[in-house]
């Protein structure tokens, strides 16, 4: 059932879970990698996630460091020591995702970034180029074949990355990216599969009006075309809240590399089957536990969304918070990025703590006039930098 998503009907909502939230798990369930699961799996559980988006591509891209990005490498059900056995040993169930060379517009014309013509079906750069009908047809028998030989069912979904902006100017990328999800749509329904789509709200939007697709996942790309006004309009499935973190980095007293990852947060007042699945069967995340979730995230509006080290903290004495990512430490600023998100906690009349980062451990306290009201209202974008970092909530 999909549920309403005008403001006073999330107040409400959010309203009456925020009061029965102490001993709720508010942090995420849901992450996507490009990058092999098994030396992380139990972390991961033990830090409440139950779902992992992994990847279909037809073919490897090792020019960009994608060697484990498709899941289908690490192994099939059969062998006991594949990943995709592993997770669903350990209880995970999968987020499907299709991405290949799909961060171009030059996509839908059989091309990477550059111009050149994109490997054939058996991933040889023959240098041959192809319709967008051509290129699309290659994507799909990859995906569905993939996905077939992992195991995922019937009625379940994979969600295909339009991973970039664009604006209602760009009528050659609207025009290829509809003929593109065209043959996607009809192949997938033939197959038995939902069509997602990853991307900006103006795809999402494009592609929903079309009925080309079911399912929207939207990208954390703040600044694409429609993004928030898609999020604000209450019709997607799944926002990507967090991206490029690393989790499990660190040890002792130095930084080891871990896995890098993004977090994302289900729509509580859509239907709550999204796709998921595991082994033989589709995967619904507890229905309370996403509202748990969506109830506890809010969007930075204010530009100087400064995060104090403690609640009895002065606005200069801020959070230092450290992460290990690529084997090196970073130290994060000490505010929340203007229309990002945090999960909030604790509060008092003036403060309420945050999850700058979203990794399940709180970060430090701001002021509840730096965040929105609810995570239904997302922020539009503010491209002129001083202007961005002088807005108010107001």
């Amino acid at each position: 059932m999909v549920r309403p998503f005008p403001s006073l009907a999330i107040v409400t909502v959010l309203a009456v879970a925020a009061a029965s939230l102490a001993h709720a798990e508010t942090r995420v369930a849901i992450i996507d990698t490009a990058y092999d699961t098994r030396p992380y799996l139990d972390r991961l559980k033990e830090r409440g996630v139950t779902v992992i988006g992994r990847y279909y591509a037809r073919c490897d891209q090792p020019e960009y460091g994608l060697t484990e990005k498709r899941l289908i490498n690490q192994g099939r059900p059969s062998d006991p020591g594949s990943e995709i056995a592993q997770m669903f040993a350990k209880g995970f169930a999968v987020l499907s995702v299709y991405q290949y060379y799909s961060n171009t517009p030059n996509k839908f014309r059989g091309q990477n970034r550059d111009g050149k013509a994109l490997p054939d079906a058996n991933c040889n750069w023959t240098g041959v180029g192809r319709s967008v009908e051509e290129e699309a047809e290659l994507d799909v028998q990859a995906a569905i074949s993939q996905a077939q030989a992992l195991g995922q069912p019937r009625g379940t979904a994979i969600y295909y990355g339009v991973d970039f902006n664009f604006t209602d100017q760009d009528r050659e990328t609207i025009d290829l990216m509809t003929r593109y999800f065209r043959v996607i749509k009809a192949r997938m329904d033939a197959a038995g599969f939902r069509t997602g789509a990853y991307g900006s709200g103006h795809a999402h939007q494009i592609l929903k009006n079309a009925g080309l697709i079911e399912l929207s996942w939207i990208s954390a790309s703040r600044a694409f075309s429609r993004t928030s006004e898609f999020h604000r309009s209450g019709e997607w499935h799944l926002f990507q809240n967090q991206v490029d973190r690393e989790w499990f980095g660190s040890t002792g007293s130095g930084c080891t590399r871990g896995l890098p990852l993004d977090t994302n947060v289900q729509n509580m007042f859509q239907d709550a089957d999204i796709g998921l699945w595991r082994q033989g069967e589709s995967y619904i995340v507890d229905e309370g536990r996403t509202l748990d979730i969506f109830a506890t995230r809010r969007f930075a509006c204010d530009g100087d969304a400064v995060v104090r080290r403690d609640r009895g903290s002065s606005s200069s004495d801020v959070a230092r918070v450290t992460e290990c990512k690529a084997g090196k430490a970073n130290t994060l600023p000490p505010k929340i990025d203007f229309a990002n998100a945090a999960r909030v906690g604790d509060a008092t009349d003036t403060l309420i703590e945050v999850d700058v980062d979203d990794d399940g451990e709180f970060d430090g306290w701001t002021h509840h006039s730096n965040l929105t009201a609810h995570f239904g209202y997302k922020p539009d974008w503010i491209f002129e930098t001083a202007r961005r970092n002088a807005t108010s909530c107001d």
